[in-house]
């Protein structure tokens, strides 16, 4: 008998570019909406930002974005230790960066 290979492999390459795909979006907007709030923020002109809209939708935006990156980040590289290793990664980054919007709004 010969050797059998995962049903599975055929679709890895077209998964991990979607994924990719996915995930540079997403991460593109968290950053973004974590630039809008901490600009909003720590702005010291009143007119930026007068009633807190941007401070505010960056903050709610902002999770959704993170997790969208976090659950398709993964799927970038094949599994084995590269994925364990990217998700660790990731999860560092977003535990960092998704809570500087909410600190931004809660400080205000």
């Amino acid at each position: 008998m010969g050797t059998r290979r995962a049903p599975s492999t055929r679709w890895r390459l077209p998964i991990a570019v979607a994924a990719g795909a996915i995930v540079a979006v997403a991460g593109l907007i968290l950053l973004r909406c974590v630039y809008i709030a901490l600009r909003s923020r720590l702005s010291t002109d009143p007119l930026t930002d007068p009633h807190g809209y941007e401070l505010i939708a960056g903050t709610v935006l902002a999770f959704p974005a993170a997790a969208v990156v976090a659950v398709a980040a993964p799927f970038v590289v094949a599994p084995g230790p590269g994925r364990t290793r990217l998700a660790k990664t990731v999860t560092i980054l977003l535990v960092v960066l998704t809570p500087l919007p909410l600190i931004a709004l809660l400080t205000a």
